[in-house]
């Protein structure tokens, strides 16, 4: 993977915490791929009504790979799931806990950059290539990320400016992580930017790789991107 020896060094003391629905078509290719890498790695099965958990447990069983597999017993959405793979993470005494969905978007190979900067930072987040982004895509993260960023800097008092805020390819020393609140569903990116940034935390941003194949199905809506400027707002308003 061409890393430095003293990201070779953190490899030990990091965890990949990944969300899972309905993902038997890419888990495996997301987890062979970490396991080139060397990291171990806690996937979250939010209940999935195909094979995943099933495909997941069978490559557990050949792999050199580290895999600690949670299954939801009902449906919780990204944000609980990630919580929970978190406070497994925590409780496992991880230093450096890496985020990424499970549907082969998000490419291993690009961790050890994640890695790599969080040596001088204390998060790392991923900043996808816009380009390989459909247009409306584009234009709404643009957005998006302008709106936040704004609100993010004033909420902190700090000034803050991210470039793909709704980017889930990230890294984060476990420390700033202990008292997050995840929220619900698809605002947890968001979310936990705001705490990050109101702690004073030193945030990094990296380029990373993004693939849309076929098999990976988005299960975002105009609804829940409604839901996320809600739950923004709500999360503001409380404090």
């Amino acid at each position: 993977m061409g890393m430095s020896k003293s990201t070779q060094n953190i490899l030990h003391k990091t965890v990949v915490v990944i969300p899972a629905y309905n993902e038997e078509k890419n888990i495996i290719r997301v987890l062979k791929d970490i396991e080139k890498i060397g990291l171990d790695c806690i996937v979250v099965d939010d209940a999935s009504t195909d094979n995943t958990y099933k495909v997941i447990e069978e490559f557990k069983k050949n792999s050199k790979l580290k895999i600690f597999l949670i299954k939801n017993k009902k449906n919780l959405g990204k944000a609980k799931s990630l919580e929970r793979g978190v406070k497994l993470a925590l409780s496992l005494g991880y230093e450096y806990i890496v985020f990424m969905d499970g549907d082969y978007q998000h490419k291993p190979k690009d961790i050890p950059k994640l890695l790599d900067k969080i040596k001088d930072a204390d998060a790392v987040f991923g900043v996808r290539n816009y380009k390989l982004l459909p247009i409306k895509r584009r234009i709404m993260n643009y957005i998006a990320s302008f709106l936040t960023s704004l609100a993010i800097s004033l909420y902190s008092k700090k000034f803050y400016y991210f470039c793909d805020i709704q980017c889930g390819f990230r890294v984060i020393k476990s420390k700033y992580l202990k008292d997050i609140y995840f929220g619900e569903g698809y605002a947890v990116e968001h979310l936990i930017a705001f705490q990050l940034a109101k702690k004073g935390v030193k945030i990094k941003e990296v380029n990373v790789n993004i693939e849309y194949h076929d098999n990976a199905i988005s299960y975002i809506t105009k609804k829940k991107v409604i839901d996320v400027i809600k739950q923004i707002i709500l999360f503001l308003l409380k404090k």
